[in-house]
């Protein structure tokens, strides 16, 4: 089982290399600028052909044991790091780097034991944190083989230029009248307003054997503006399904409701599907593809009955995942969908779609990481807008940027900003959106 944490790995290397001396050895020295970049898989091939001669030598062995490990020869890692501790008991980064070889190998218990080993040894703080992401590593997988629940509470304040996502002029001029031009009243237009919400959630996941695993999930939310409580929002989720791993792949079949609720009125029910395949390209890289389909209910809102809004939802998509030399990880995905309107004579309600999403993170200390985001989604609707006389053709772009800010273990803080601007054919379905928020997450 090998642990997928490149990031992690490449700390701690660049974090125990400052502090050692240089040998002054230029086949160790290539070896060592290899393993420094994350790129231990390839010194091994360049030192396997002199273990002969040099087993027994630490300096050797320590870096014959990263290589291999790296290169996926767990046996011969265990063997090399092994002859350090024979000879220096004391040298903290051969044991370090043996606990990461007992943690592919799943031997969890010698793992956490030979890491909090380490960590009382009064090592360089980066190394200690490392090392304490290492044992939440082991904790991750731990939870693999027995049974847990998870929970999280959070709450956050924010401004929001647009609560209601609506266009910013009060009149438009309607092409099927003949261009007269309609005044609109408030509720169809931009309205600003600072929020708050609370939101709480629940994860459970029950091992069943043979790689096999049953997840469920429960998460709230509501969200209140401290004028305007005729835009504030609930969000109900829940879902159960099956988790498969299976050598570097994994497959989730998950079954999912939804429940949006405006202004204490049920607005939205959806049910649906999703199945998902996550494959382990190295211990960088990532691919994921997915297939989700919803059954959307629209409910009678504000007296008025919905029903006609009913649609059945697909979306197929995939992305990748890497990890950067530096520390940093960027992601890349796309997808294509349709939302098929389930009444009759109202194609312009109905819309095929296709989008993409880009994005990375980056620490910037121990307890810092910065990430940006940006989403970009068309929207070709099937029929003539009523009274617009045209198609509906929508662009929508999101750019977020923030920081994950972790104050104290088990504590997040996020502040963040989000622009939005959906470019329509349709003017009334035009609009931009700005929206700054601060979150404090609490994990249990």
């Amino acid at each position: 089982m090998k642990i997928k944490g490149t990031l992690i790995q490449a700390v701690i290397a660049a974090a125990w290399w400052v502090a050692m001396p240089a040998w002054a050895d230029a086949l160790l020295d290539r070896a060592r600028a290899l393993i420094d970049v994350g790129r231990g898989g390839e010194a091994y091939p360049l030192l396997a052909p002199h273990e002969a001669q040099r087993k027994g030598e630490p300096e050797f062995d320590l870096l014959y044991g990263v290589a291999a490990f790296e290169a996926g020869e767990n046996t011969r890692a265990l063997f090399a790091l092994e002859r350090v501790l024979a000879v220096d008991p004391g040298n903290n980064r051969a044991r370090a780097e043996i606990a990461r070889v007992y943690l592919a190998i799943g031997d969890t218990e010698v793992a956490r034991r030979e890491f909090e080993n380490v960590k009382r040894q009064g090592v360089p703080p980066e190394v200690a944190s490392t090392i304490e992401k290492f044992l939440e590593a082991v904790s991750r997988i731990e939870d693999e083989t027995r049974p847990s629940l998870k929970a999280y509470v959070e709450g956050t304040l924010g401004a929001d230029s647009n609560v209601n996502s609506s266009m910013g002029n009060s009149s438009q001029a309607i092409p099927a009248l003949g261009g007269f031009v309609f005044q609109f009243g408030p509720g169809a237009t931009k309205t600003a307003d600072s929020f708050a919400s609370l939101g709480a959630g629940l994860r459970y996941r029950n091992p069943l054997g043979d790689g096999l695993a049953f997840i469920a999930g429960l998460s709230a939310a509501q969200r209140s503006n401290f004028e305007d409580h005729e835009y504030d929002t609930a969000n109900l989720d829940g879902h159960v399904g099956l988790v498969k791993s299976v050598g570097d792949n994994i497959y989730t079949v998950t079954l999912q409701a939804n429940g949006i609720s405006i202004d204490h009125d049920r607005y939205r029910n959806a049910t649906g599907l999703t199945g998902q395949w996550q494959h382990n390209l190295s211990t960088r890289e990532q691919v994921t593809a997915y297939l989700q389909y919803s059954d959307l209910r629209y409910k009678s809102f504000q007296n008025v009955d919905q029903s006609i809004r009913d649609a059945h939802r697909w979306v197929f998509g995939a992305a990748y995942a890497r990890a950067f030399e530096g520390g940093w990880i960027g992601y890349a995905g796309a997808y294509l969908g349709a939302e098929n309107e389930k009444a009759r004579n109202v194609p312009h309600l109905g819309h095929d779609l296709a989008g993409v999403r880009l994005g990375g993170e980056r620490p910037v200390s121990d307890n810092v990481t910065l990430f940006a985001n940006l989403a970009y989604e068309h929207r070709r609707y099937g029929g003539e807008w009523p009274l617009f006389l045209t198609k509906r053709e929508d662009n929508q772009t999101t750019l977020g940027f923030g920081a994950n800010i972790v104050p104290a273990k088990h504590w997040l803080l996020t502040p963040q900003v989000s622009l939005t601007h959906n470019d329509s054919s349709v003017s009334l379905t035009e609009f931009r959106r700005k929206t700054a928020s601060i979150t404090l997450r609490r994990d249990f």
